[in-house]
């Protein structure tokens, strides 16, 4: 059987800390993307409302104008 002498360890334990350090971006990059995917959920569900709500918008100002409803 092989020897284990400090540069064994050294070896082994820089090998851990690079496998720690991957996993820790792997994680990162997976968070970023999930939270890419909320945000263009959220900035779709905003566009419309805005829609919606220039839309009714729209619509009180022609009642107002042309059927000369109160608001």
């Amino acid at each position: 059987m092989t020897q284990l002498n400090d540069e064994h360890f050294e070896v082994i334990e820089k090998n851990k800390v690079e496998r720690y350090e991957r996993q820790k971006l792997t994680f990162l990059e997976d968070r970023i993307k999930t939270l890419e995917i909320a945000i263009e959920s959220h900035a779709k569900i905003l566009a419309r409302f805005q829609m919606t709500e220039g839309k009714e918008a729209r619509e009180k100002e022609y009642r107002k104008e042309i059927l000369g409803e109160q608001i």
